[in-house]
């Protein structure tokens, strides 16, 4: 193949650093189909000055993506799934579509399906950090038919990618639980801070933060938060319920206060203090296991219900 084409079904942040990249490390053809509400054919001369700035031919259908080589799918969550869906009508055999939107593993594998009943290959690609930081390097963690054709393909090219095996949506589940902590602890800081802005206290609340989450790993605060809630989830819960009603003597809605006091009392329900606090020693692991099996045993009870 002496001029492969690479396609971009939608055109943002993303999609944009992804080709400005490999418009500089490939003689590949590089075409990008948008039909968003901000741009959409006929698109505007700004747009098409992005375009060719990151050295991107626009299309004006999706039809007009059939003979490409690799497919991009980079579209807002909303419509991630029926954007997979018609990428799938269109793909010829042996295209690879490469799905980075941060959709669910059940969409993802959804889509999976329709691109790979018309003989092409799919790769789940998760990106697990900011393109504003990495910008092309950023780490891609992914799976599926795809995903190791997409690693021999891209990781020559500058990409940093990881496969986690051939299974589609393994790399998005890791990817949404990655999303719960660090999209929560964005929305704990930003709670606690604003709080702290509020009472005085910020600079030095700040101070206090940054200094005991320096003084270790994370991994090491991981471990420790797990193996302490099973033995101090309902003394914590009781705690932040304080917490919560200081805030809103600040005048201040304590959102995820909340939300964490009531997840502690989910954990204290468990009842498995007792359990844990006569062992000698435990695992995170440990507690996990006990946990999920506790829960898993709850939900199946739910389904049996009539």
């Amino acid at each position: 193949m002496q001029q492969p084409k690479i396609a971009f079904v939608g055109f943002g942040e993303a999609a944009q650093c992804f080709a400005k990249h490999l418009a500089t490390q490939t003689r590949a053809r590089i075409v990008a189909f948008c039909q968003g509400k901000t741009n959409a054919p006929p698109y505007s001369r700004a747009f098409r000055a992005v375009a060719a700035d990151c050295g991107v031919t626009l299309a004006d259908r999706l039809e007009d993506l059939t003979d490409a080589d690799v497919i991009f799918s980079a579209v807002v969550v909303a419509v991630a799934a029926e954007t997979g869906e018609a990428i799938s009508k269109i793909v010829r055999p042996g295209c690879l579509v490469v799905d980075i939107n941060a959709a669910t593993p059940r969409t993802k594998k959804r889509v999976a399906e329709a691109v790979e009943a018309r003989g092409g290959l799919f790769a789940d690609a998760n990106l697990m950090g900011s393109v504003d930081l990495y910008g092309a390097a950023v780490p891609l963690y992914t799976s599926g038919s795809g995903a190791a054709r997409f690693a021999d393909t891209f990781k020559p090219l500058g990409f940093r990618i990881e496969v986690a095996g051939p299974e589609a949506g393994t790399a998005a589940a890791v990817k949404m639980l990655r999303s719960v902590v660090t999209k929560g602890m964005e929305a704990l800081l930003v709670e606690a801070l604003t709080a702290a802005t509020l009472a005085g206290v910020r600079d030095e609340t700040m101070r206090g933060l940054c200094a005991s989450m320096d003084a270790t790993t994370f991994s090491k605060f991981l471990d420790m938060c797990v193996r302490s809630d099973v033995l101090h989830a309902e003394r914590r819960a009781v705690e932040m319920d304080g917490v919560a009603a200081g805030l809103r003597e600040l005048g201040f809605d304590p959102v995820m206060t909340t939300a964490t006091a009531a997840r502690l009392k989910v954990s204290a329900r468990l009842g498995l203090r007792e359990e844990f606090a006569e062992r000698s020693s435990y695992s995170a692991d440990e507690v996990l296991d006990r946990y999920a099996h506790i829960v898993s045993g709850a939900s199946a009870e739910l389904e049996d219900r009539p």
